[in-house]
């Protein structure tokens, strides 16, 4: 079939510019509109921006209670080991504390091995805080409340796998170990 009357049969042929205008209008409307739901429903986010963060705090009353509500983010780079390769550690730290109650229930911490723009692994345990305690093993740490102990949860770099739980920090000899299991 000719060019020219693949043209003349095409519909968009028969619109004005005015039309052809308000068409393209819609459609840059549609996509700015699904990105901005789609990056503050499900935190998808353009490749740009991943390697960002903005942290928050707010005081809320609740029941005559102040309640301190933080999300923290921070990036943390992991040495390549024979385990895995270098890692950007994406952490988001979310806490409502009231101050006259022990522990945060509320508490998470989430992290992403992110390897380049490819998330590799990810995990979410309840805590307050995290940490990498070595090049192979990420920490989180929840605090106890009325009588119960804090919880140390172990994970692995290599893949986000939990690979311990504990009622006490590990001893070095104890995290040496753990880092020989996963070699």
């Amino acid at each position: 079939m000719p060019l020219d009357l693949l043209i003349r049969m095409s519909r968009f042929t028969t619109l004005t510019p005015r039309q052809l205008g308000a068409l393209a209008g819609i459609i840059l409307g549609a996509l700015v509109v699904e990105f901005f739901v789609l990056e503050s429903t499900i935190g998808i986010s353009l490749p740009s921006d991943r390697y960002s963060a903005i942290s928050s705090g707010e005081i809320k009353v609740e029941n005559l209670e102040p309640h301190f509500i933080t999300q923290n983010h921070r990036f943390t780079g992991v040495r390549s080991t024979g385990v895995h390769p270098d890692l950007m550690l994406r952490e988001f730290f979310l806490e409502d504390r009231t101050p006259d109650l022990e522990g945060a229930p509320g508490a998470t911490v989430t992290v992403d091995g992110m390897y380049g723009d490819t998330v590799r692994w990810s995990f979410r345990e309840p805590g307050v805080r995290g940490d990498p305690i070595t090049d192979n093993i990420y920490r989180v740490v929840k605090y106890g409340c009325c009588g119960v102990p804090n919880t140390y949860s172990y994970f692995s770099l290599g893949n986000g796998r939990k690979i311990r739980t504990s009622e006490y920090e590990l001893p070095a000899l104890e995290i040496t170990d753990l880092e020989r299991s996963l070699q």
